[in-house]
């Protein structure tokens, strides 16, 4: 058995004293198998090997790696407005993938690429903003703002809290509460009326 001259290393343009250096050592290997008795194993691993070296040399790196493509533009709507219209519901991935036509592995990996955070972590994070407006902004308790924001308890809301702000719910709101009340001191008499 023998390679032909036309294979494909000479179809695609490749130098032909390259493509002819190739082909003479894969049919070396080609010679030393046709006897399995008596062949020689390393040499035809070293046959292959240094063609392929050869062969790579002469036709250079490959096309770079894509980057991964993200969502697009109506499909981060779509996203959006499914997944943030009720965010104390649960919400399963492959329903966002369907909605945007997508398999549910490359609807993360495109997810990922457009947001950089997986969905699970997007959603926990659209949650926690949710939470801190509620906190600054109402008198709730904190066990029911948990509840609102999808959290099954208020100790569990308080964990995802405190690891993504870096403070639990109640010592956020004292401190936005603070600051309020600062800013009121410290601004003329008729904003501190208007406030009260």
């Amino acid at each position: 058995m023998q390679l032909e001259p036309s294979g494909p290393l000479l179809r695609a343009g490749a130098d032909r004293t390259v493509a002819c250096t190739v082909r003479q050592l894969l049919n070396k290997a080609l010679r030393e198998l046709d006897d399995l008795a008596r062949a020689d194993k390393a040499a035809c691993v070293d046959f292959i090997t240094l063609a392929l070296r050869i062969h790579q040399t002469s036709v250079g790196p490959g096309e770079p790696p894509r980057p991964p493509s993200g969502l697009a533009d109506w499909q981060v709507c779509i996203v959006n407005e499914r997944a943030l219209a009720q965010l104390d519901a649960p919400l399963a991935i492959h329903d966002l993938a369907a909605a945007c036509n997508l398999s549910r592995g490359y609807f993360t990996r495109a997810f990922k690429a457009t947001f950089g955070v997986s969905p699970h972590r997007w959603r926990i994070g659209k949650r926690i903003e949710q939470a801190c407006h509620k906190l600054a902004n109402s008198y709730e308790a904190i066990a029911d703002i948990a509840v609102a924001c999808g959290f099954s308890d208020q100790a569990h809301f308080t964990r995802s809290f405190k690891s993504t702000v870096g403070m639990t719910p109640n010592v956020y709101r004292r401190l936005r509460y603070a600051t309020i009340v600062q800013s009121n001191a410290s601004a003329p008499d008729y904003v501190g009326r208007l406030a009260g």
